[in-house]
Parts: C-alpha cells; structure tokens; sequence
C-alpha cells in the first residue's frame, strides 16, 4: 500500500502534461510558420506545408489558431516591438537603435531563419496579411515610438523614425550580403545617431 503511494504522488497530473504537450506542439508550428512565412509570400504557403515543418497533423495547426489567417495573426503579433531601444527612454533611443541596427549581420540565418523584417518584405504586398502585418507595425512599433516622444507632431516624427530604422534595416543586410560589411562603419554609426536624433527633438528642443 505504501508502495503504490508513492508511486501515485510521483505521477504526473494528466492534465498538466496535456497542457504541456500542447504548448510544445503550439510552439513548434509557430516556429515553422515564422521561418516559412517569412521566407516565401503569404499564399504560397499552405497549412499542410507548415504542418510538414513542424512535424504534426494539418488538423492541428487549425485547432489551435483556427486558421492559417489567424495563425499569421499570432505571428503578427510578436514580430514588432521596441523594448531593445526604448528602455532607456526616448533621449537614448538613437543610441540603442543605432546599436541594434548596426550590429554584425548573420546573412545565412536571415536568409533561412526567421526575421521580422522578411516577415514584413515578404507580406506587405498580400491583400490578407498585409493589412494584418501593417497593424501590428503600427499598433507595437510606430505607435510605440510616439508615445515614447514629447513635443509636437510625435506621430509623423514617429512614422520617420520607423521609416529610417526599417529603412536601413534593409539597407544593412543588402549591404552584407554583397561586400560583407558597411563601408565607413564609425562615420555611418555617428551620422545615423545624428539623424535619430533630429527626429527624437522637436523643433522647440523638446525630445
């Protein structure tokens, strides 16, 4: 009797390694759907396709985010944020950004991976997911930075600043990929803090 006891306390509730197995399974699609969305357009991609990548039945990718729609959404939603460069505070916000956007390019790993800025590149054009990936843009990114700013005309100051980040995003990885690095790196570092920086103040000094 004491024996089976023990046994029982040991045992896992069922309930929570359902639960767990789930979340393992949610996270696998999600990773599939991240690479292969963000490698191809929106409609070359298929529930079964995406089901293939992450090693499970078609039947689930619809379980559990409904839709492949409703799956992009999902994906959508964790593509943009502005933690990494607005914890500071809007004052170092050129600094951080330049930071991030000048560090050392992976070009195998944003070419076969998952980067949200192929996410947007590859979705934009979409009559579904374009509008899906442009309100996440706004709602977490854009948005985001002008209410981070002070002063006047904070939302098209903001709209610059995305522009110039997502920008150069671009920019920098088109620029790895054919010569391996930025040319001038220091002087490009100093004039992209500059330029953040001139939309970071209004025209009264007021960041």
């Amino acid at each position: 009797m004491e024996k089976t006891d023990k046994l029982a306390a040991t045992r896992k509730p069922r309930k929570h390694v359902a639960t767990r197995d789930s979340d393992a399974t949610q996270a696998r699609i999600l990773d599939a759907a991240k690479i292969l969305l963000s490698q191809n357009s929106y409609e070359s991609v298929g529930v079964r396709e995406i089901a293939s990548k992450a090693d499970v039945d078609p039947a689930l990718v619809i379980r559990y985010f409904g839709s492949k729609e409703g799956l992009f959404r999902t994906i959508a939603s964790q593509a943009f944020g502005t933690e990494e460069f607005l914890s500071k505070g809007p004052e170092a916000l050129p600094v951080e950004a330049t930071r991030v956007l000048m560090e050392q390019v992976d070009d195998a790993q944003w070419r076969s991976g998952y980067d949200p800025l192929r996410l947007l590149l590859c979705s934009i054009g979409s009559a579904t997911a374009g509008p899906i990936v442009s309100e996440y843009l706004r709602k977490d990114f854009i948005a985001q930075i002008a209410a981070a700013l002070r002063g006047k005309h904070r939302n098209e100051r903001a709209v610059m600043l995305a522009g110039c980040m997502v920008g150069f995003a671009l920019i920098r990885v088109a620029q790895a990929s054919s010569e391996g690095d930025l040319p001038q790196a220091k002087s490009l570092r100093t004039l992209l803090v500059e330029t953040l920086t001139a939309l970071t103040i209004d025209a009264d000094g007021t960041r």
